[in-house]
């Protein structure tokens, strides 16, 4: 009879991603007690050796590797078992095979690829997925390299310098001490394309993961009573590279041409245009502190827009939406994480401290969202909730 470790984690072993057939609610709860249970199962000075010795490094050995061309051109050679001297031929620059293998040796340790005898690897999903670049994963990566971990670092240091104030200040804030010039977030990915670049994937791999809105709201609802002569159904207002416009045309096919409008920034525009189905989709150039040019839609649509200003600038961005809309007709939907009063998730709590870290916003409970809608003219219809309970569908009208 085996021992009671060896029998648990025989069982722990069977699961894994394909486990649930595609049911996302029930994986990530299992996940959550995956997680849960290693908090318990380990000692707290694992924990902390975890966070201070093991991070850092492993971070920095799959960097390295994404510099060296190294997952793109494995995934593009097929994804096949490798030596470490096959390894080295893949990359872009001449590197010493025992500098690999000792990048390896961390990359098997973490389970990023697997060993499948001396010096010999295949890749898994994960070191596949950072070669693809459709999967956004590399993307995702490099953006925390190019800003949130210096930013996180910085932190402790910046809150210390505000009094331990919660942090309100758009320029001069955290992100701009941690950056060499001294600028905002925003501010960083204007000046520097490829951080733009890499932060719009992590944006597009965020965004797929999530549930799409129109699975929580059915926008067959939106048809009831609406005048598509004159005005659109939907503006997605801030809606990057149109993944959020592309799921109401999927889940209502037919609109007219002109139904649906994406809005962002010149930039993104430009990379949208590529993306979505422009024979209903116009993709228009917009900066949503200026007054919105679109009148009357049946519908303005905002995925986790908000949750990136204090709720000074928040204020702006939503009474230049609600001046363009019709009392009565027009709905306004916020599609952003509502922090529950107590039990808030790792992905709900680490991205409300990323907000604070890099851009000085939050985000908000149900009652601060009442209040800030409330205070631009609103009133909230109904919090719709998402079934993978990280984010609320906020349904609004003109009050």
């Amino acid at each position: 009879m085996g021992s009671k470790s060896a029998d648990i984690s025989a069982v722990l072993d069977t699961v894994s991603h394909s486990s649930f057939n595609g049911d996302e609610v029930e994986r990530l709860r299992v996940r959550a007690a995956a997680r849960r249970l290693l908090a318990r199962v380990e000692s707290p000075y694992e924990r902390a050796w975890g966070f201070c010795f093991e991070q850092p490094v492993i971070f920095a050995a799959i960097q390295t590797c994404i510099e060296l061309g190294l997952w793109k051109a494995w995934t593009a050679a097929g994804g096949g078992e490798q030596t470490i001297d096959s390894l080295a031929k893949l990359t872009t620059a001449e590197v010493a095979p025992n500098l690999l293998r000792r990048l390896f040796r961390l990359h098997i340790a973490f389970n990023v690829v697997e060993e499948t005898g001396v010096d010999t690897y295949k890749p898994t999903p994960f070191s596949l997925a950072i070669g693809d670049e459709s999967t956004k994963v590399r993307a995702s990566l490099e953006a925390a390299n190019n800003q949130y971990i210096l930013a996180g670092l910085n932190l402790p240091k910046y809150l210390a310098k505000i009094g331990y104030q919660e942090p309100t200040a758009a320029d001069g804030n955290n992100h701009s001490e941690s950056d060499p010039d001294g600028l905002n977030f925003f501010g960083r990915l204007q000046k520097s394309p490829k951080y733009y670049g890499d932060f719009t994937g992590h944006m597009e791999a965020w965004t797929m993961w999530k549930t799409p809105w129109t699975k929580i709201y059915a926008p067959s609802k939106l048809l009831d009573g609406a005048d598509l002569a004159g005005a659109p159904l939907v503006v997605d207002v801030g809606g990057n590279t149109g993944i959020d416009i592309t799921h109401v045309l999927k889940a209502q096919p037919g609109l007219p041409k002109g139904a649906l409008v994406l809005q962002d920034l010149p930039e993104i525009i430009e990379r949208a245009k590529d993306l979505v189905d422009g024979s209903v989709i116009t993709a228009t150039a917009h900066d949503f502190f200026q007054p919105q040019p679109v009148k009357g839609s049946r519908a303005y649509f905002m995925h986790a827009v908000l949750h990136d200003w204090a709720d000074d600038k928040a204020t702006e961005l939503l009474r230049n939406t609600r001046d363009a809309m019709v009392k009565g007709y027009s709905k306004l939907f916020v599609y952003d994480i509502v922090l529950p009063p107590t039990g808030a998730s790792i992905s709900q709590a680490t991205m409300d401290v990323n907000m604070m870290s890099l851009l000085s916003a939050s985000e908000r409970t149900k009652s601060q969202w009442e209040a800030l809608l409330g205070g631009a003219g609103f009133r909230i219809v109904k919090f719709w909730p998402d079934p993978q309970e990280y984010e609320m569908l906020i349904e609004a009208e003109i009050a």
